[in-house]
């Protein structure tokens, strides 16, 4: 869902604010509301990892608690490991351990509904050392079930090839549909949390994305019809795991 969502905004530099319970643009059938400071796309990339790492313990006990080593992390999110950038990922962190997230989903099972829902942070704790350049955090195991960040190797070596956010925003939702369909440009407008005040000037830096999901091999092609639906030519498949 944080795929399909303005959870993880595209942002511009400079331009990150505090909100309280604001309502986030997502999908019908899940609805969000988010404190804290807002969440880009280089956040996602902190949450996404980490969830990488937790996964690959083998031990479901301890799969909610991460140690963060700052250089080898950072390599792994596509990001210098200097004094610049292990500062950008202790901010990262505070980031995500500072929000709070109320997620609705909406269920249906033939003629039953109802809904789901979860309250709390993006990250339960966060450790750090300054010394030893790494933190500990631990991550709600209900939470991690919530995300879809299950990225192939080849999907994220895609990712890390990208230049820009709105690039990796919509390299993320359309990995996230196993059968793309048409999407109004207004509406990819409002889901990826963009602040471009006029739809042109959005239209223009999408069509700069969608060429650079061609380069990385995410897609084979796009167009944009008369009523301004953006449709995938084809999408390369997604390898299951």
């Amino acid at each position: 869902m944080c795929l399909r969502s303005a959870l993880f905004a595209v942002i511009k530099r400079g331009r990150r604010r505090a909100v309280i319970n604001e309502p986030i643009a997502s999908l019908k059938g899940v609805t969000i509301h988010y404190t804290g400071w807002r969440l880009d796309q280089g956040d996602f990339d902190v949450l996404a990892q980490a969830l990488h790492f937790l996964a690959r313990n083998p031990d479901p006990k301890s799969r909610q608690c991460l140690r963060i080593r700052a250089k080898p992390f950072l390599a792994a999110i596509g990001r210098q490991s200097g004094k610049s950038g292990r500062e950008w990922l202790k901010q990262s962190l505070r980031r995500l351990v500072d929000s709070t997230l109320e997620i609705t989903i909406d269920l249906q099972h033939g003629q039953q509904r109802g809904s789901f829902v979860y309250t709390g942070p993006l990250i339960d704790e966060l450790c750090s050392s300054d010394e030893e350049q790494s933190s500990v955090i631990s991550i709600n195991p209900r939470l991690a079930g919530l995300f879809d960040v299950g990225w192939t190797r080849v999907q994220w070596q895609q990712r890390l090839q990208l230049r820009t956010d709105l690039a990796k925003w919509l390299h993320g939702f359309y990995a996230s549909h196993r059968s793309p369909f048409p999407v109004k440009v207004a509406t990819l407008k409002h889901l990826c949390g963009s602040e471009c005040t006029r739809l042109v000037d959005f239209r223009r830096g999408l069509r700069n994305a969608m060429n650079e999901l061609i380069e990385v091999g995410a897609i084979l092609g796009w167009s944009i019809d008369q009523e301004d639906k953006l449709t995938l030519v084809r999408l390369s498949p997604i390898p299951t795991q």
